[in-house]
């Protein structure tokens, strides 16, 4: 029974495990003709269908007999327009597929689309999806149904085109699918009954001679299966009963899927991958459930997947048989389902538990002429295989799109953290100008030391009534050198740790205004609170610190616990650095002494905190002023010119400035790395997530441009 518009041609020459085989496809004419025909034929009288509904009509007196040509007919050997050139793909290794419905006589390199393919499927297979963004689940979702498809479809359809048909008989609870097969069958290979649903696993009937291809792990490789021997009996969910009678038809597999509106979630969610496995799909409904949101909700699926499609409308009263069959016909219309084989199944009595022959007879001719007839087959399989493909044009796209937001969000979230630690950097710098650290406890220690004679006195390189030696800062007994070094180093700490813990804040608080940042904080956090647990049982078992405090736990809006200590050491070091410098400029000037390079690193250090952030503003003369010029001055204006003149009178105004540049150029640095450490621990929150590839979405879109070319 060939489709309405759909002509074939058959090659003499065998195919790859099939045929070259070269399709006409449809024009848009012969689908309107066709589907308002369809009307027609569903209200045909029981078990009857008219020609115009798919069926071939009656020969007239004086055709041709089938197989034997007019005359004027291109003789058997004669070549044909469109057979195979030098350098077309060789025979034995193309199927019947046309890349759009325009296009016809299209050949395709069997072993060119196999490898498009499987290129595909590694790409799909290996996108990232590590943020939880908009739409994550729907992504995760699809890229499933895309290898389903291809590992349960497409490759076995590409590597074995001669096999089997594949019919998928799907549909509403309770509208006699496993009725229907046992009556096509012949025999009771699916459960019937009045509990719903009964058909808990998939029962799969075919010939003897096919079981074969459906029992290797060519067909729906992931699928466990079971050979049914004996009578029907209840199957296990997740398990494909493969049921061998010699009552099917070679070269076609009836498969009684679970029921689409079943209560099972794993039942509709078994019978949308069966769908997607087949080649043909058979949907049956009941005039009683026709209208259900499932039901139409299978049937938009096939539409927009392209299938080849067979409509049966069961449970029908004789007496509205007119109504119910134009109604569903007209809703079948207007959602645009294109379906050139319409059955009607009448309510009528049940004989052993199948149908009267008389009324599935048509079913069974039809999928009989769909196995049998060469340019059948080949419509069939050229339909359904390239509206999977024609999906994968928008399905793949959307795809890379996604991957391409997982990649902007991850360079989002570090360009944030790489921003708050580069604000918290300018802060420092900042802070550190224009005598905001010279006030409090530092200008209190400076006034107590300069006002002593103790600094003028350790300048001219002499001792000021305490030990000598080593730095004062490091010295027994509290000193007002080591006062003002004290004061100094905890400002400069104190004002590192303030920058760092508004850069955590800053940054935890962008990241938690993103659903993907807030979920890696919440899952980062959790498995600090699970170590740290660990750590504490460990302690408690063995003893090694039982009684101790409860360590403080870190959380990413603070800065590090151990940042201070750090903070110490590294200004503790920037010091020890200022010292070998004064006393290597010292030295080449020949100003003081080795002890004056202690004071001197102290007059540095203020220098530096009071030097302005435009240097225009700069309140101290370019040559050194006088005592009495500076001796009327304010307290806080003398924090901040008073050691730039001493510097200058001592070193120098060149040798004083770059003394001064040095030393914070210094300081910088080593605060840049402190801040570094601290980014670190969001950067290590995104490398502890799967890695994102910045050139996924790239390579997808590449292999889905590769497979429309072997297309």
């Amino acid at each position: 029974m060939e489709g309405k518009g759909v002509t074939a041609e058959e090659s003499p020459s065998p195919g790859r495990d099939g045929i070259e085989r070269r399709i006409d496809t449809r024009s848009a004419g012969a689908d309107a003709a066709s589907a308002a025909d369809m009307d027609e034929s569903m209200a045909a009288p029981e078990g009857e269908r008219e020609a115009d509904a798919g069926e071939s009509a009656p020969r007239e007196p004086g055709d041709p007999e089938p197989g034997n040509p007019e005359p004027g007919d291109p003789e058997p050997g004669d070549p044909e327009p469109g057979d195979p050139e030098p350098g077309d793909p060789e025979p034995g290794n193309e199927v019947a597929l046309p890349g759009a419905w325009q296009r016809s006589r299209v050949r395709v390199d069997a072993r060119l689309l196999e490898a498009t393919l499987l290129n595909l499927r590694k790409r799909i297979a290996a996108i990232p999806l590590v943020f939880d963004i908009r739409g994550a689940d729907e992504v995760s979702a699809e890229r499933s149904k895309l290898l389903s498809q291809i590992d349960d479809y497409l490759l076995p359809r590409v590597r074995q085109s001669a096999a089997p048909i594949l019919v998928a008989l799907v549909g509403s609870t309770g509208a006699g699918k496993s009725t229907l097969v046992n009556s096509i069958v012949g025999t009771q290979v699916s459960l019937t009954g009045v509990r719903r649903p009964t058909t808990n696993s998939p029962v799969l009937a075919c010939h003897p001679d096919d079981i074969g291809w459906f029992a290797e792990n060519m067909f729906l490789p992931t699928l466990p299966r079971v050979r049914q021997e004996g009578l029907a009996r209840p199957g296990r969910d997740g398990l494909l009963v493969l049921a061998a009678s010699e009552g099917m038809t070679k070269g076609v597999a009836l498969l009684d899927t679970p029921d689409i509106d079943s209560v099972v979630r794993a039942h509709h969610d078994f019978a949308y991958q069966f769908l997607d496995a087949s080649d043909l799909w058979l949907f049956m409904t009941s005039a009683s459930r026709y209208a259900d949101a499932p039901v139409w909700e299978i049937l938009q699926h096939a539409r927009e997947r392209g299938a080849a499609l067979g409509v049966v409308l069961s449970r029908v009263p004789p007496s509205h048989r007119t109504e119910l069959v134009a109604h569903f016909g007209a809703m079948l219309d207007a959602n645009g389902i294109t379906a050139n084989n319409r059955f009607v199944i009448p309510e009528t009595g049940i004989v052993d538990g199948m149908l009267p022959a008389d009324i599935f007879q048509p079913i069974r001719d039809w999928l009989t002429e769909t196995a049998h007839r060469e340019d059948r087959r080949v419509a069939v399989l050229s339909q359904t295989m390239a509206g999977v493909l024609d999906t994968f044009k928008v399905r793949v796209p959307k795809l890379a799109a996604h991957v391409d937001a997982q990649v902007t969000l991850r360079a989002g979230l570090r360009r944030a953290a790489e921003a708050g630690y580069a604000t918290a950097l300018e802060e420092f710098e900042t802070g550190t100008r224009d005598a905001r650290l010279l006030r409090g406890e530092v200008l209190a220690r400076w006034q107590d030391y300069a006002a002593s004679g103790d600094l003028g006195a350790a300048l001219r390189g002499r001792r000021s009534g305490h030990k000598s030696g080593r730095r004062a800062r490091k010295g027994v007994g509290p000193t007002r050198s080591a006062a003002l070094d004290s004061a100094l180093r905890t400002a400069v700490q104190a004002l590192v740790a303030s920058v760092a813990d508004r850069a955590a804040e800053q940054v935890t608080r962008g990241w938690r205004a993103d659903p993907a940042g807030a979920a890696l904080l919440a899952a980062a956090e959790a498995a600090r609170a699970r170590d740290e647990r660990a750590k504490r049982e460990f302690e408690s078992a063995f003893g090694t610190n039982p009684d101790g405090p409860a360590a403080k736990q870190p959380t990413f809006d603070r800065c590090s616990p151990d940042l201070p200590p750090r903070v110490a050491r590294a200004v503790s070091a920037w010091q020890d650095q200022l010292m070998r410098l004064i006393q290597h400029q010292s030295a080449s000037k020949r100003a003081g002494g080795t002890g004056a390079a202690e004071p001197l690193s102290l007059v540095t250090l203020v220098a530096m905190l009071g030097e302005p952030s435009d240097p225009a503003d700069a309140p101290w003369p370019a040559e050194p002023a006088s005592a009495a010029s500076t001796a009327g001055t304010a307290d806080t204006d003398e924090i901040v010119t008073v050691p730039r003149e001493l510097l200058t009178s001592i070193l120098g105004d060149a040798e004083s400035g770059q003394l001064i540049s040095k030393a914070r150029e210094d300081l910088s640095n080593r605060v840049r790395l402190l801040l570094d450490e601290e980014l670190l621990r969001f950067v290590e929150v995104l490398d502890a997530a799967e890695p994102v590839d910045p050139v996924a979405a790239v390579r997808l879109y590449q292999a889905e441009y590769s497979l429309e070319a072997a297309r």
